[in-house]
């Protein structure tokens, strides 16, 4: 009997030593949030009266070691810049399936985020500081240039550069726009 409780123990010690020792190497930081508002609408631009969004949000912090504190116990870690990837998704009707879906993924600044709306004439983009605005948008490749106006409002995925009123640049992908 002593044999089998020191038996048991021993393998208890074992293998919980074993999985301990399991660690996620990866130390970069993920999360994921997601908003579901539902509002009525009074304008013209839609047909109808409730309007449910769908946002997620994930953001994604890639995190690095110094490379020159290799070896060493203490590392320095250096932060890069928040990857920030939105998924809109509208619907119109009291269906299950969402009408219009478009995916935003960008470099979040330190000093604002960006906004998006979408309507059925494009996408609108803000900031969320009341004292800066988006001066220009074009497309990369093209250069064809965009603007928050009804109709020079981006309308297509892509690869597109959004020029903010203090000067900033930042770049912009958009990518499964679905208009249904």
């Amino acid at each position: 009997m002593k044999n089998l409780k020191l038996t048991v123990l021993g393998l208890v010690l074992a293998t919980s030593g074993l999985f301990a020792q399991e660690a996620d190497l990866d130390m970069s930081d993920k999360w994921v949030t997601k908003d579901v508002v539902t509002m009525e609408v009074e304008s013209d631009e839609y047909d109808v009266d409730e309007i449910t969004m769908l946002e997620i949000t994930e953001v994604f912090t890639p995190v690095m070691l110094d490379p020159e504190d290799r070896y060493k116990l203490n590392q320095d870690i250096i932060f890069m810049p928040a990857q920030i990837t939105k998924t809109i998704k509208l619907d119109y009707d009291a269906d299950a399936l969402y009408d219009r879906e478009v995916e935003f993924t960008y470099n979040k600044s330190d000093e604002f985020d960006l906004d998006f709306t979408l309507t059925k004439d494009g996408i609108i983009i803000l900031t969320d500081k009341d004292d800066l605005f988006v001066r220009k948008m074009w497309d990369k490749n093209t250069e064809v240039m965009f603007s928050n106006i009804k109709d020079k409002r981006i309308k297509n995925e892509g690869e597109y550069i959004i020029e903010l009123t203090d000067g900033q640049k930042v770049d912009l992908k958009i990518s499964n726009y679905e208009r249904m």
